[in-house]
């Protein structure tokens, strides 16, 4: 395997998880669809209750751009780098992939603060998640673009 995956990876998957945590926040505080936030779960891991005050929003959310970013690399590593073909797709569909394996493990591992999701509430992150796989994969496209073009001058 080689080290130009990692970067990439690392950077795309941040800018998914940015933009993921947006829609999310948007949906949830604007348009009133769902009440768990992706920082509530990354608050649950850490804290083990969802984050309460300003200090455990941040910490949360910092814990959850290093959880975007470890998938990003993770992603990069599987879909090849350069991208392949149907980035894009994949890249939803990864990002599905991981709201759907999120979901299962806290009802396997029985998690109490997370094991009543709403209809609302998994649209909602259904959504943030397809958002972080298309701008994973868009970003990645992009950096891919601009690496490329700069070993041509």
């Amino acid at each position: 395997m080689e080290n130009k995956h990692y970067l990439p990876g690392l950077v795309a998957g941040i800018c998914g998880g940015v933009a993921a945590t947006a829609v999310n926040l948007v949906m949830i505080y604007l348009f009133n669809v769902g009440n768990l936030r992706f920082i509530d779960f990354a608050g649950v891991f850490i804290f083990g209750h969802p984050p309460n005050n300003l200090g455990e929003n941040m910490l949360a959310f910092l814990g959850y751009l290093g959880f975007t970013g470890t998938l990003g690399v993770l992603f990069t590593y599987l879909s090849a780098f350069p991208p392949k073909p149907y980035l894009l797709l994949k890249g939803i569909h990864f990002g599905l992939g991981v709201w759907f394996f999120s979901y299962a493990l806290t009802l396997l591992f029985k998690v109490p603060e997370l094991t009543k999701i709403s209809l609302a509430t998994a649209l909602t992150n259904f959504i943030a998640s397809a958002t972080y796989g298309l701008v994973l994969a868009l970003v990645l496209r992009f950096l891919a673009e601009k690496t490329a073009a700069t070993n041509e001058e």
